[in-house]
C-alpha cells in the first residue's frame, strides 16, 4: 500500500477518490503534483486501473518526466509499473496515435512535423504565387491566424475567426493552398497533431472507440491553460467521464495563446456528477504575502473562489516602494539584492559626477575615470556610482525580478552588470543580444558607416528585399574594390556608382533602393535627435512593417526597437550622428563588462508568463503601474483586464519569504519620459501587511469602500 501520510487531508481525498469526474482546484504553492502523483499511484496500487489503461497530459515534457519519476518512487511494490504509463503532452500523445491512424485520413504515417520556420517558407511562396502583398499582409500574419483557426478546429471551408472581408478571404484561399501544399509533401504543422486527431475521432467512430476503451483513466495537469482544441480532444476521450483535472481558474494567464478559461469554469456542466475537490493550503509563501495575493484575486467579477491559508509564520511585511523612475528602480533592485546576500546594511557609494540633465551612461563614467586617473587604472576599473556585489555572498539562486515585458529588463540589466550582480533571463535574450535590437543598432551603424559588412549583410535582406547570399557576396565584393580605390568614397558617390554592379536587372533594382534608402537617412538633418532618427530608419526601411506583423509576438519585439529609443534619448542634446556613435560605443562596453556567470548562480530575470510554476525567497515585482500592469492593451476589454489581474496574482504567490513591489512615479517610455500611475492592483493590498516606502496612502481602497471589481475601478 502507498503512504499517503505526507497528504493533508484534501489532498488525501483527492488521491483517493473514487472513479469519475474529479476536478481538483489547486491554488498556488498547494502541492498539485504531489496530489497528482499520488493518484496515479493510488489508482496503480489499488488495481482500479491497469497502468497502460492510463493516459497522464502535462504541459511540459519535463513535467511529464518528473511525474513518472515521482510515481514511480511511490509505488515501490510494483516496480516498473510507471513505464506502462501514457505520459506526456497533448502533442507529443497526439503525434503517437497519428502515427497509427492517420492513413484514414490520407495521410501517409512516415508524415514530417513542419516547424514554424517551415511553415513561413510554405506561405511565402503561396503569398507570391497569389500575388498578395508581403509589406502589408506578411506570412506571419497569416500564420498566426491559420494557428488560430486550428485551435478552433476550423478547416479551410469551414474558416470563421471573427475577421472582416477581404482579409477572409484571402486567408481561406491562404489557408486552403497551405494545408493542400502540407498534404502533398506528407507533412503537418504543431497545430495540426491536435486538429487532425480530433477531425479523426469526429469522422472515425470505431477509432475513437478503440481510444476510449484503451484510455480508461484521463489525468489533466493545468487544465485552464487548454485551448479549445485540446478541449474537444478530451471531451470526446472522456465518456466514460473517468477524467481527474487539476488546475487553477486564478492562474489562467494563457489568453493570448489561445487557453480558454471557460473550459475549467463550466466544468461541472460537462460533468454534472463531479466531485471537486480546493487545495487551499499553502506550503510555500507567509501569511502576509498569502493576506495581499488574496486581496489581488478577489478583484476578478468571475471566478471560482478560494481562500488560501498557511500554518507557516507571517514573515516579513511585504515592502511596497515608490522609485522616481525606472533607473531608481532598478538601482533600489541591486541596493537590495546586495544588503540581503551580504547580510549587511551597506553605505551609499560616492557618486561619479553626472551629466547636467541628469542623464548618464557607463561610457560617461568610463570615460570620466580616464580622464581623472589615466588608462593604468582602468583594469580595475568599475564604471559604476553604485555599490557593488561584494565578493562574499550568499547564493543568488532565491532572488528573482519579476516584470511584465521583456523590454523593462533594460534598465535592470545595466544596473545589474554596473553593481557586479550576476544575473540570468529566463524566456528571453539579453536585451541587446535580441534579434530586433542587433537590427536596429545594425542599421544605425551603417548610417555612420556604409561599409560595415557585419551590418550589411545582417539587414541588407532585413526584411525580405530579394537580396539573397550570392547577391550579397557581389555586393560586398563591389564595396570592397569601389574602397580600395576611392579610400573616401561617400554614400553618395557609392550609391551613383552602382549602375556599374553586376546582377540581374531584379535583384540590381533591390540593391539600388536599399542604398538608396541609406543615402536618403544618412542626410537627415543634422540636429534630428536620436530617437526620431531611429524611428525614420525603421520606418523607411520597413523594418517596423515587417516585425508589427500582427502576431503578440511581433508587437512584444516592437515594443522592445521602443525602449532602444527610451535609451538612445538620453543622448537628446547631441546630433544624431554623434548621439548614435555615442550609443554604439556604450553598447559596445556593456558587452564587453557583462560576464555571464557559468555555474548559475545567479539573479533570475523573467516575465510573469514565465514565471509559473517556479518559487523563489527573495521577488522584486517591478512596473506595478497603469499601463504596464495592467497592460495599455488590456484597458479596453474586461475579459483581458481580468487575465492581468490573475497574472500579478501569479506575481505575488512566486515568493516564499520576503516580496518587494515597486512601481516608478516618472518613466520612460518610447524617449519621453511620462508621469506614471500605481497599479490600481496595489489598491487593495491590506494596509497591515506592507511597509511602505515614499509610497502616499491615498490611492489605496478604504475600509468603507468595500470590495472592488476591475470593473468598478476609475481612473
Amino acid at each position: 500500500m502507498i503512504d499517503l501520510s505526507s497528504l493533508n487531508e484534501k489532498q488525501k481525498q483527492a488521491a483517493t477518490a473514487p472513479l469519475g469526474a474529479v476536478l481538483v482546484l489547486a491554488g498556488p504553492g498547494s502541492g498539485k503534483t504531489k496530489t497528482l502523483t499520488h493518484r496515479i499511484a493510488y489508482i496503480i496500487d489499488k488495481r482500479m486501473v491497469h497502468p497502460s489503461n492510463i493516459l497522464s497530459l502535462t504541459f511540459t515534457n519535463k513535467a511529464a518526466k518528473e511525474m513518472r519519476e515521482r510515481v514511480n518512487k511511490l509505488l515501490i511494490r510494483l516496480p516498473g509499473a510507471s513505464e506502462h504509463l501514457v505520459m506526456g503532452t497533448f502533442h507529443s500523445v497526439c503525434v503517437r496515435l497519428l502515427r497509427k491512424e492517420i492513413t484514414a485520413l490520407g495521410y501517409a504515417n512516415d508524415f514530417v512535423i513542419f516547424d514554424s520556420d517551415d511553415q513561413s517558407k510554405v506561405i511565402k511562396d503561396i503569398l507570391e504565387e497569389l500575388r498578395i502583398d508581403t509589406k502589408r499582409l506578411p506570412a506571419s500574419l497569416f500564420s498566426a491566424l491559420i494557428s488560430r483557426a486550428k485551435n478552433l478546429l476550423q478547416l479551410p471551408s469551414e474558416l470563421n475567426i471573427g475577421i472582416d472581408s477581404p482579409l477572409a478571404e484571402q486567408l481561406q484561399e491562404v489557408y486552403a493552398r497551405y494545408q493542400d501544399s502540407l498534404y502533398k509533401q506528407n507533412g503537418v504543422d504543431f497545430d495540426d497533431l491536435l486538429m487532425l486527431t480530433v477531425k479523426l475521432f469526429e469522422n472515425y467512430p470505431k477509432v475513437l472507440e478503440k481510444y476510449q476503451k484503451l484510455f480508461k483513466y484521463v489525468l489533466v495537469d493545468e487544465y485552464q491553460d487548454t485551448n479549445p482544441a485540446q478541449y474537444a480532444f478530451l471531451k470526446l476521450l472522456t465518456e466514460h467521464h473517468n477524467v481527474f483535472v487539476v488546475g487553477d481558474d486564478a492562474q489562467s494567464i494563457y489568453g493570448f495563446r489561445g487557453s480558454d478559461i471557460r473550459n475549467i469554469l463550466s466544468f461541472e456542466q460537462d460533468f454534472p456528477e463531479s466531485l471537486i475537490i480546493k487545495l487551499e493550503q499553502n506550503y510555500r509563501s507567509s501569511k502576509n504575502i498569502l493576506q495581499a495575493a488574496q486581496k489581488v484575486i478577489e478583484m476578478n467579477p468571475e471566478q471560482r473562489k478560494k481562500t488560501l491559508w498557511t500554518q507557516n509564520s507571517e514573515g516579513e511585511k511585504i515592502v511596497l516602494h515608490e522609485a522616481e523612475n525606472e533607473r531608481a528602480e532598478a538601482e533600489f533592485v541591486a541596493r537590495k539584492i546586495i544588503e540581503l546576500s551580504s547580510g549587511k546594511v551597506l553605505k551609499e557609494a560616492e557618486p561619479i559626477e553626472e551629466p547636467e540633465d541628469g542623464n548618464y551612461s557607463i561610457l560617461d563614467r568610463f570615460l570620466k575615470a580616464r580622464k581623472m586617473y589615466g588608462t593604468a587604472s582602468l583594469k580595475s576599473f568599475r564604471p559604476s556610482r553604485l555599490v557593488q556585489m561584494p565578493k562574499d555572498h550568499a547564493s543568488l539562486k532565491e532572488y528573482c525580478i519579476l516584470y511584465r515585458t521583456h523590454a523593462q529588463s533594460r534598465a535592470l540589466e545595466e544596473v545589474l552588470i554596473e553593481s557586479g550582480i550576476p544575473y540570468t533571463i529566463v524566456g528571453g535574450l539579453k536585451f541587446y543580444e535580441r534579434k530586433e535590437i542587433k537590427d536596429t543598432l545594425a542599421y544605425l551603424r551603417l548610417a555612420i558607416n556604409f561599409r560595415d559588412l557585419v551590418s550589411l549583410k545582417r539587414v541588407i535582406n532585413e526584411p525580405a528585399r530579394g537580396i539573397g547570399d550570392k547577391s550579397y557576396q557581389v555586393v560586398r565584393d563591389f564595396i570592397l574594390d569601389t574602397s580600395a580605390n576611392f579610400p573616401n568614397i561617400t554614400i553618395q558617390d557609392f550609391r551613383l556608382k552602382l549602375p556599374d554592379i553586376t546582377l540581374s536587372p531584379k535583384q540590381h533594382q533591390s540593391v539600388l533602393e536599399f542604398f538608396t534608402f541609406l543615402e536618403e537617412v544618412v542626410t537627415t538633418v543634422e540636429n534630428t535627435e536620436l530617437p526620431a532618427f531611429i524611428r525614420k530608419v525603421a520606418k523607411r526601411s520597413g523594418y517596423e512593417q515587417s516585425v508589427r506583423d500582427g502576431s503578440e509576438q511581433g508587437e512584444s519585439r516592437w515594443e522592445n526597437v521602443e525602449e532602444l529609443m527610451t535609451v538612445a534619448a538620453k543622448f537628446k542634446n547631441q546630433p544624431w550622428r554623434e548621439a548614435a556613435t555615442s550609443l554604439l560605443e556604450e553598447v559596445a562596453l556593456l558587452s564587453e563588462i557583462d560576464q555571464k556567470d557559468e555555474n548559475k548562480d545567479a539573479v533570475t530575470l523573467m516575465t510573469l508568463h514565465s514565471a509559473k510554476g517556479l518559487e523563489f525567497d527573495n521577488v522584486f515585482f517591478v512596473g506595478l503601474e497603469e499601463g504596464i500592469l495592467p497592460h495599455s492593451r488590456s484597458l479596453i476589454e474586461t475579459d483581458q483586464l481580468s487575465e492581468e489581474i490573475r497574472l500579478a496574482y501569479v506575481g505575488l504567490t512566486r515568493a516564499r519569504k520576503k516580496l518587494f513591489l515597486i512601481y516608478a512615479a516618472s518613466r520612460r517610455i518610447y524617449g519621453d519620459t511620462r508621469v506614471s500611475q500605481p497599479s490600481r492592483i496595489l489598491r487593495v493590498l491590506p494596509q497591515e501587511v506592507l511597509d511602505m516606502q515614499g509610497v502616499s496612502e491615498s490611492f489605496f481602497v478604504k475600509e468603507e469602500d468595500g470590495e472592488l471589481t476591475v470593473e468598478e475601478m476609475e481612473f
